[in-house]
């Protein structure tokens, strides 16, 4: 099922400095609870491609598209 991904990211140096970040995510499963323990593991791999950032929090939302 296709997800997106929102997060709240703020700079490290400038933790005031935030902003939303949105993620397509798919082959996630069907069960929101389970879809978001699937998508960790993406939210992981995007803290580790952009140094510099911390996710302040992270939501999975169903069929959404940018």
């Amino acid at each position: 099922m296709l997800y997106t991904i929102v997060m709240m990211v703020c700079m490290t140096a400038v933790p005031q400095t935030c902003e939303q970040r949105e993620e397509m995510a798919d082959g996630l499963a069907m069960n929101p609870g389970v879809a978001f323990m699937q998508a960790q593991p993406l939210v992981a791999h995007w803290l580790d491609t952009h140094p510099g950032y911390f996710v302040q929090r992270w939501r999975v939302l169903p069929g959404r598209g940018s």
